[in-house]
């Protein structure tokens, strides 16, 4: 089976009819085996057009559609011959006299579906067949059996096709509980078929279309044994999706990442750190719940702060009241879905690294400045995480002998001299030195200092706040220095909110650490985690 992804439903529709566009032109009294449904419209406008533009002749094509509701008559408005006339044959400058679909009057259902047969054989049977897939598997109304019927024949349907079909209908009680369709058989009879998906209800199905084996409770599978088959899907359809969870301090942030590494959806709650352990971890769970009623999640991956132990798989945090918790069991126990779990700045550069400026590194160094500052090792695409899991703590790095002491217990690290919060404090410092300053003055009228502070007074020309810049721009890059010289990335990336400084934060510091590896500002940002988060179900698979 060859599979063609396409980005969405009307490229899906675009590339359907150049495959059918090309039958035709190849052959042009070729006979086409058609579908209804909502799926096939758009292939069906982009014929018309096609046939409008002169492009393609449909004088000489013969079609035969794969089923009918029965009973009903053909001037009914939900009647698969209204269908088709209304989306093709009325558009297109087709012979009415060669176009075919089961009778849904006939008073013999049997000899009106032995009838349908002779006439597909005595056409020369069908060049191309175009099909479209339910969420339960079934193609044509060949619905999940254990004995699949191979020929056309009468068929009920079951509940879950008419709770589909009910939305063409003013009630689900209108829906005909039964329909004509051709069998396994005769649809495997077709030359070429075109199957086509789209929309993430359908992505379930199509997974199982795409795993080994043929399964009757999923009729489509039948499919595999034919030679010459194209699935055509979007990418919600084709791709698994994966939850992200990134656990912060104020808030938890969600995202729901499809196989293409782009986020589909996102949300967030407050964490509630005051809460018990437990209680944080089933206010994420119930949340998980809801986003995957919605999404057809795989599984599930957390960012969390603090340090992993992977023999335990609990999570002990500072910030957090995480004293081993074991956080990816809950979460599972609760879910039912599988659980990934890693520090939150291993798994910010997990994202940066599959879908950020390190897209194309296998291996990157990621570093967080903020409060403290956070490290991620990205080696070959994966994380390094040591021994005992909590390999990257490089803002306990020491740069300065008998330097500042550190809550770590140590003196001089890196943090101290590096994070946001150092140049919060190196700031308020020089402006307490300085009280006449524009520092000083902004930060009076401000009535707040932050990482902005100092870029806002430079901004207005004060040379004190150059001077506690370029002090803090030495500090950070020694630590920079030091993590290039042991490990030799492919890529350092800076993230964090003061790298939403961009360049005035970066090209000094490139010229500062004098090295020729590349050094760049995080493209995800905030996003980083949650992508990351994500990637580790994903890498799991």
């Amino acid at each position: 089976m060859r599979v063609i992804v396409c980005n969405d439903y009307d490229e899906m529709s675009r590339k359907a009819a150049k495959l059918v566009a090309s039958q035709i032109v190849l052959k042009p009294d070729c006979v086409l085996g058609l579908a209804t449904g909502s799926t096939p419209i758009g292939l069906y406008d982009n014929l018309a057009q096609m046939n409008k533009r002169g492009e393609i002749d449909f004088s000489e094509v013969t079609t035969f559609n794969l089923d009918e509701y029965y009973p009903i008559s053909p001037d009914n408005e939900q009647s698969y011959r209204y269908f088709m006339e209304h989306h093709l044959f009325n558009r297109v400058n087709i012979n009415k006299n060669r176009t075919h679909i089961p009778d849904g009057t006939t008073k013999d259902p049997e000899s009106e579906c032995a009838k349908y047969e002779r006439m597909i054989e005595e056409s020369g049977g069908i060049d191309l067949q175009i099909l479209g897939i339910g969420q339960n598997g079934h193609i044509g109304f060949n619905e999940p059996d254990n004995n699949l019927n191979t020929v056309t024949h009468l068929t009920n349907l079951t509940e879950n096709t008419i709770e589909a079909n009910s939305r063409f209908f003013e009630k689900k009680s209108d829906v005909p509980t039964r329909a004509l369709t051709m069998g396994i058989s005769s649809i495997l009879k077709s030359r070429k078929i075109i199957l086509l998906a789209s929309g993430r209800t359908k992505h379930k199905v199509v997974r199982e279309l795409l795993n080994d084996g043929i399964n009757t409770s999923v009729p489509a599978t039948m499919l595999k044994v034919h030679p010459d088959v194209v699935l055509i899907c979007d990418k919600e359809a084709y791709s698994d999706m994966y939850l992200g969870v990134d656990i912060g301090g104020t808030s938890v942030k969600f995202g729901v990442i499809d196989g293409f590494n782009n986020i589909v959806f996102k949300d967030s709650i407050p964490t509630h750190k005051d809460m018990p352990a437990k209680g944080i971890v089933d206010n994420i769970a119930a949340q998980c719940l809801k986003i995957a009623q919605r999404f057809p999640i795989s599984s599930i991956g957390v960012g969390t702060p603090g340090i992993i132990d992977f023999d335990t798989k609990t999570v002990s945090a500072t910030n957090l009241p995480f004293d081993k918790a074991p956080v990816a069991l809950w979460l599972k126990e609760a879910t039912g879905l599988n659980v990934y779990i890693n520090n939150d700045a291993n798994c910010a550069a997990l994202g940066e690294a599959v879908a950020g400026e390190g897209a194309g590194e296998n291996d990157i160094f990621m570093i967080t400045l903020g409060t403290g500052i956070g490290g991620g090792i990205i080696i070959d695409k994966k994380i390094y995480t040591g021994k005992h899991g909590d390999a990257g703590e490089i803002g306990h790095m020491c740069i300065e002998t008998d330097g500042l002491p550190c809550a770590c217990g140590n003196r001089g690290c890196w943090e101290k001299y590096a994070s946001v919060s150092a140049l919060i404090a190196q700031t308020e410092a020089a402006a307490e030195a300085n009280k006449d300053s524009i520092l000083a003055n902004v930060i009076k009228d401000d009535c707040v200092v932050d990482g902005k502070t100092v870029f806002k007074a430079m901004n207005m020309g004060c040379p004190v706040a150059q001077k506690v810049f370029d002090k803090y721009i030495d500090y950070l890059a020694i630590g920079v220095r030091n993590i290039i010289n042991i490990f030799r990335p492919g890529l350092v990336v800076i993230s964090g909110g003061i790298s939403e400084a961009g360049d005035r934060l970066l090209k000094p510091l490139i010229q500062k650490v004098g090295s020729d590896t590349p050094i760049k500002i995080s493209r995800l940002q905030n996003d980083a985690g949650i992508i990351g988060a994500a990637t580790l179900g994903k890498n799991a698979k």
